[in-house]
């Protein structure tokens, strides 16, 4: 009988925990076995199989590909490959599923795995918080299936980048656009910087060699600290913009001309505007971007749709709408070409480049300047996103609590949590997904009415936590 297997790892979106305590030899093998049975069951016969930069990933890859060839699966091993490339490889090889060792932008000692399944439309499609579940199931009663599968190999690099740059490619009468590119030492770096140049770009590199210690910083676009090299850099250089990646390269940060971070609910402002002018439709983006974007996307001829965090969540909601656009404050931002279906760090950056290009040709800005583009966009007073630990067993109670306390009074949205509109701002708190613990994200037309705004939610969650706790 194989270990048991922490029930915790299976999150909403993913498997993930910690190396050595979490996951071991023998935990890999069961999640392998319960990988394969789950495929084998809808059917599947072929997944592609790939690994981050981690120090632990290529020993729990090939622990993992032996699981799944003993439950007949059939494996092909796309080696040390970003998150997007193995969703790429899934369709260019015409895969039934995919799936890659990685821990996405979380700490050293983290390692997981990310699932994929093949859809006839879109190519592909991030397993549900249900097919997590059922593959959790299937680890804690050990009923897998067994077979033989084979093993093959393939390097499908050089054809995402030339999918890439026939999807895009920038105006030769741009000049050669100077940016930075910080891989944040994890596995996207390489094939980033072969990808921009080859759409057109100009590219200087920043710890672009793949290291699992990652030793100049985290790689995780969405805090400000990991943003301050690439901030220095381009201001160094004169460079036009900075992009940095997570350590699987499926979301984007950015930084403009002057160094400052542009936060994705504002350069998809950018993308939007390009996208609707070419087709009118919706865009799809999570509860924590701000007013200015869904103000943006309706002035633009869009649709907005605010929609759960997650990009499972967001991903879904766009084959439900027929999205030309989706993204999450977090970096997740979603293209709707055909190959690149899904988010990725490395098409999003090539994308926004492209766009502030064509704003520029049609005359909309005088240069593809990331400042101009946003000028007539007013950028909020918020506050960065929050965490409140609460217990597991009453975090969705404090959820219901704080509905019922505001909803006959101000406009509630409540698809993920609970996002009350004050008037001049807007607080959120919602129930992590992840971890024990809410989420809280406030934007206000003034600092007063922030604190305020943010004082007055936050009051509101302490009042459950005294009336339970009494």
């Amino acid at each position: 009988m194989a270990d048991r297997v922490n029930p915790a790892i299976f999150r909403a979106y993913d498997i993930r925990g910690l190396v050595d305590v979490d996951l071991t030899d023998a935990t890999l093998k069961t999640l392998g076995q319960a990988v394969g049975t789950y495929f084998r069951e809808l059917g599947a016969q072929t997944l592609v199989v790939g690994r981050d930069a981690r120090l632990s990933s290529p020993h729990f890859q090939a622990i993992f590909i032996a699981a799944l060839r003993s439950t007949g699966i059939d494996v092909i091993n796309i080696g040390e490959t970003p998150t997007p490339l193995m969703y790429f490889a899934l369709e260019h090889v015409r895969a039934d599923g995919g799936a890659i060792i990685s821990a996405s932008h979380n700490p050293p000692e983290y390692n997981g795995i990310k699932l994929r399944r093949s859809h006839p439309t879109y190519g592909g499609e991030p397993l549900t918080s249900a097919a997590i579940q059922e593959i959790g199931r299937l680890a804690s009663s050990q009923e897998f299936v067994t077979g033989q599968g084979r093993l093959d190999e393939a390097d499908v690099s050089a054809a995402y980048v030339q999918s890439v740059s026939r999807l895009i490619h920038l105006p030769q009468q741009a000049g050669r656009l100077r940016i930075v590119l910080d891989g944040g030492n994890g596995v996207a770096g390489p094939l980033a910087l072969r990808t921009l140049e080859a759409i057109g770009a100009e590219v200087i590199p920043l710890y672009i060699e793949p290291d699992g210690r990652f030793p100049h910083h985290h790689p995780d676009p969405l805090k400000a600290e990991n943003l301050a090299d690439l901030s220095a850099m381009v201001q160094k250089t004169g460079a036009m913009l900075g992009v940095a990646l997570d350590g699987d390269g499926d979301r984007l940060g950015v930084v403009d001309a002057q160094g400052n971070i542009v936060w994705a609910d504002r350069y998809l402002i950018v993308l939007a505007r390009y996208l609707l002018a070419q087709r009118a439709g919706p865009v799809v983006f999570d509860v924590k971007c701000s007013t200015v974007l869904e103000d943006a996307i309706r002035a633009a001829g869009g649709t907005p749709v605010m929609w759960k965090t997650g990009y499972s969540n967001i991903s879904a909601k766009m084959r439900e709408t027929n999205a030309v656009l989706g993204g999450e404050l977090s970096g997740h931002t979603f293209a709707t070409y055909p190959g690149h279906y899904y988010d990725d760090g490395t098409f999003a950056a090539a994308h926004l480049l492209y766009a502030l290009c064509q704003l520029s040709a049609n005359g909309e800005i005088a240069t593809p300047d990331l400042t101009e583009a946003l000028a007539p966009y007013p950028m909020l007073p918020a506050l960065a996103e929050g965490r409140i630990p609460f217990a597991e067993e009453t975090k969705f109670q404090v959820i219901d609590y704080v509905r019922n306390r505001f909803a006959s009074q101000y406009p509630v949205i409540d698809v993920d949590g609970v996002r009350v509109d004050f008037g001049h701002g807007w607080g959120l708190v919602r129930a992590s997904n992840t971890e024990p613990s809410l989420t809280t994200r406030f934007e206000a037309t003034t600092d007063e009415r922030l604190h305020i705004i943010r004082d007055t939610l936050l009051a509101a969650v302490e009042d459950f936590r005294t009336a339970y706790e009494a």
